[in-house]
């Protein structure tokens, strides 16, 4: 009877352990908002030029930005209705940053009139986070996430690089191997 009291008693501790985690474990806290998700100081660099991209199920893409940091600079912007019936066309204008965060301007094509202003938030090096300044000036989500890609002319040009880089590689390997030189 002994035995079974201890068996039991070990049982229990091994349940309050697993379910309350070892000391280290509690240290370590969940973000609870997306502010202290973004107090991340590990990224200190936060470039929004290049192209970027929000895209719905089956990767189709829905938004599309090429944004220039450059002073004046002005981007385009490419907004494809979710069954690709209609497509908007437009400017985009990085008018202000500050750190992580910074402000974009867009215009449409058709609609001079037409524009609105976006927050947008770096979350990591390929991503940032796009919010309406107002909801009522756009009709997009409220927030989206944006994330980097490498249009398909920049991956051709980038594998081309790759490939000339190993060809080199591999006549300086030969030539090192002909000379009795043998790398590891």
């Amino acid at each position: 009877m002994k035995n079974l009291f201890y068996g039991v008693l070990i049982l229990h501790l091994i349940l309050w352990v697993s379910c309350t985690g070892s000391p280290r474990s509690r240290e370590v806290k969940e973000p609870e908002s997306p502010a202290e998700l973004l107090s991340d100081s590990s990224l200190t660099d936060f470039d929004f030029e290049g192209n970027w991209r929000w895209c719905w199920v089956d990767s189709h893409t829905i938004v599309s930005m090429k944004i220039l940091t450059d002073k004046d600079s002005i981007g385009d912007y490419v907004y494809t209705y979710y069954f690709g019936n209609r497509i908007e066309q437009g400017k985009v204008k990085l008018l202000s940053q500050e750190g992580r965060n910074a402000v974009l301007l867009v215009e449409y094509n058709d609609h001079r009139s037409w524009s609105a202003k976006f927050n947008a938030t770096m979350l990591t090096d390929t991503s940032f986070f796009l919010t309406r300044q107002k909801p009522e000036d756009y009709y997009l989500e409220d927030s989206i996430v944006m994330t980097k890609y490498y249009p398909e002319k920049e991956r051709a040009e980038v594998r081309k690089i790759i490939e000339e880089y190993n060809q080199k590689e591999r006549i300086r390997y030969e030539a090192l191997k002909k000379k009795g030189i043998y790398l590891k």
